[in-house]
């Protein structure tokens, strides 16, 4: 069947060069102008597992992802700083664009309310999904965020042990999509792909990441038969994703992502409806159009140390937020992009918003649309729907990338936001993982999907068995209490950190766990940060009291002085600046507690899960007036710290505030009087529930 595409696929790419000819100097100047009205500062982004494909930018350890459940699922990559299914791909791309009309955004979601941890699950309502319009968008944007896990490292791994997950304001990993002229593939040493006979159609399809100077190009060729088994036999390929050029770098991430994701489409749009979604582009005329998807991801994903310096600047948070957005990664003397991630989780916000920008695109889910703007057709009954469909193919779809199946919460935050999650059971979509490397385990280029497997995905992820166990309860930080996150850059990892913990872990149950000793203490610290965040800290009289009495008076203090008498203290109410000074201080007691239990079970395996250098930098934060708590966010290490505050008077325009720019100036003086280690503040924020949503961003 895939004998003959050399000359066809020459042919295709020689018109689509003419083509590209004649509309050159054009499109390069709607790409001049286009780039100029669209600076817009959102993005999500990208993690890989494979450090064969880091030094590109798609891959290596995110440095906060655990996403491995046993031993045997550990990757073998190497540094594993973290644990969201450590998985990080960056993207690639150079800049081709053409000015074209945005996506009719729908409604966004309205914030869930508090549920019990074990009682909301993700596969809530199971309803089959909708037949789309025929009417489709001509090019749709959607974002997914970073994340920080705050609570439950390593112990999220098992359920029902919850983890407590800060979605991130400012850093989204944005994926947008629309038909576009291909990218000449002439001069690439060669067109390789599938060969086309009467029942398959081939579409060129290029992904472009222009932070890393890069575009993929492929051929998505699709069986035009085998629906429902009626015409193909079920063991058949009907579907298949391969390079269109012989001089190509693979990137699992993106490649099986789209795989799994056109697979997921064709079974539930049909194929007639698959079909003419490239049908209404010309596909069946002389012009050759390709699907075009480009990748950009927020700053905050990758360190913007080198950036503040060539610019004279400050490690301040003011500073890094006043950098222009979608800034590109740095290269080496050879050319070849620097990739340092800041571990927010790159890899899941990448495979989440390119799921949810296709199923967007071909119309098969509703998702809600950032900033408040709504359509008229659909409701916030469709974007859930929407939502758990999305939550469920990107989970698989980042299992198959990583080739093993993770806990997941990484991929939960990027679609649902901040909340506290348990992880599905591994068995969920196990099988399903193993089926389909197996059949590709032989293909020397490209990707492909049989009837059974798209038939067996669509079943998982409409999950009409109700199979999917995982817990999703939304949070969120009370409007006076913020996030801030660190880029930490010193010290090393030390490799297979998560590993070399569930490995002392099993040898050491008799004394280390059962007697409760850290792992059961760990459990009740988790659970209690848990339980303030989605309950206490939802009251309206302490609420009320940290928006009246935050700026001025609690944030003005450090912990050691919220003991002391207050101004209120001789009004001693629910509420008062007292009461919820002694609330606040709960949570940092809770996060003290867990980080001393962290510490010393990473000194008792060898683990540098809290370095002392770290200590040393949370210790001496956690002593300014305002801060709640400071630590190792998922699995530790020496990469990042997050912080939790009591927001102080706003400065530079409301942009910021008091507390957050100390914070940020100890910082920028510790890394002033130590060289070795150089720690700069990121711009995220503490995003509350907003997780996957489509958003106005042009191409």
């Amino acid at each position: 069947m895939w004998g003959r595409l050399a000359d066809i696929a020459e042919q295709l790419d020689a018109n689509a060069a003419k083509l590209g000819d004649i509309g050159k100097n054009n499109d390069d100047k709607l790409d001049d102008d286009n780039d100029v009205q669209n600076n817009i500062t959102m993005a999500p982004s990208s993690d890989t597992d494979y450090a064969d494909e880091d030094a590109n930018g798609w891959g290596g350890s995110d440095g906060d992802d655990l996403d491995f459940d046993d031993d045997e699922d550990m990757d073998s990559s190497g540094v594993d700083a973290s644990f969201d299914d450590v998985a990080d791909e960056e993207e690639e791309d150079t800049v081709l664009d053409n000015v074209t009309p945005a996506i009719s955004p729908p409604p966004e979601v309205e914030e869930d309310a508090a549920v019990a941890v074990d009682t909301t699950t993700v596969a809530t309502t199971v309803q089959q999904p909708q037949s789309p319009p025929h009417s489709f968008p001509e090019m749709v944007s959607v974002s997914a965020p970073g994340k920080a896990l705050v609570a439950g490292g390593y112990l999220v791994l098992e359920s029902p042990n919850p983890g407590v997950v800060l979605a991130a304001d400012g850093c989204r990993f944005h994926t947008t999509i629309m038909f576009r002229q291909p990218c000449n593939t002439s001069k690439e040493g060669g067109v390789i792909g599938n060969s086309i006979n009467a029942t398959w159609e081939s579409v060129p399809l290029d992904v472009y990441s222009p932070q890393f100077d890069k575009i993929f190009c492929y051929y998505l060729s699709y069986s035009l038969t085998g629906e429902d088994g009626d015409d193909d036999d079920d063991g058949e390929d009907v579907l298949r994703l391969q390079p269109r050029t012989a001089s190509y770098e693979p990137n699992k991430f993106v490649e099986r992502t789209l795989l799994l994701a056109f697979g997921y489409l064709r079974q539930s749009l049909g194929k007639e409806l698959f079909h003419s979604r490239f049908r209404q582009h010309g596909l069946n005329s002389n012009e050759r159009v390709a699907l075009a998807i480009k990748l950009r991801a927020d700053n905050d994903f990758y360190s913007q140390i080198n950036h503040l310096k060539q610019r004279g600047l400050d490690l301040t948070p003011q500073d890094v937020e006043s950098l222009e957005p979608f800034l590109p990664c740095p290269k080496d003397s050879e050319g070849k992009v620097i990739v340092n991630k800041t571990g927010m989780g790159s890899s899941a916000a990448l495979v989440t918003s390119i799921v949810g920008a296709l199923l967007q695109f071909f119309g098969a889910s509703s998702l809600p649309m950032i900033d408040g703007e709504m359509t008229e057709t659909v409701g916030q009954e469709n974007h859930e729907e929407g939502l758990r469909i999305a939550h469920n193919l990107a989970q698989i779809c980042h299992c198959y990338a990583q080739g093993k199946v993770g806990s997941g919460f990484d991929v939960s935050s990027a679609v649902f936001g901040s909340h506290v999650y348990t992880r599905f059971s591994k068995g969920v979509i196990n099988k399903f993982i193993e089926d389909v490397e197996l059949r590709n385990e032989t293909l020397k280029d490209g990707l492909s999907l049989a009837e059974t497997d798209s038939s067996q995905l669509f079943e998982l992820v409409t999950d009409t068995d109700k199979k999917w166990d995982c817990t999703v309860q939304p949070i969120h930080l009370p409007e006076g209490l913020e996030l801030l996150m660190a880029d930490v850059c010193g010290g090393s990892e030390s490799p297979s950190m998560a590993r070399k913990i569930l490995e002392w872990k099993k040898k050491n149950r008799e004394t280390g766990f059962l007697s409760g000793y850290y792992w059961k203490d760990l459990k009740r610290c988790n659970k209690k940060i848990a339980s303030l965040l989605s309950d206490q800290y939802t009251k309206k009289p302490f609420c009320d009291g940290l928006v009246r009495d935050g700026p001025l008076i609690i944030a003005s203090r450090t912990a050691e002085q919220w003991k002391k008498p207050m101004p209120s203290t001789w009004h001693e109410f629910d509420g008062s600046s007292w009461d919820v000074a002694m609330q606040l201080m709960d949570l940092r007691m809770a996060f003290l507690e867990s980080r001393q239990n962290l510490k010393g079970m990473g000194t008792a395996a060898g683990v540098p899960v809290e370095p002392d250098s770290q200590t040393v930098l949370a210790d001496a934060t956690m002593k300014l007036p305002g801060v709640v708590a400071a630590g190792v966010p998922g699995a530790g290490g020496y990469d990042a710290l997050f912080v939790i505050y009591v927001k102080g008077p706003p400065t530079n325009g409301g942009k910021s505030d008091q507390v957050r720019d100390d914070i940020g100036n100890l910082w920028r003086d510790l890394s002033n009087q130590d060289n070795s280690t150089v720690v700069c503040p990121l711009s995220v924020r503490a995003a509350g529930s907003g997780g996957l949503c489509a958003s106005s961003l042009q191409w």
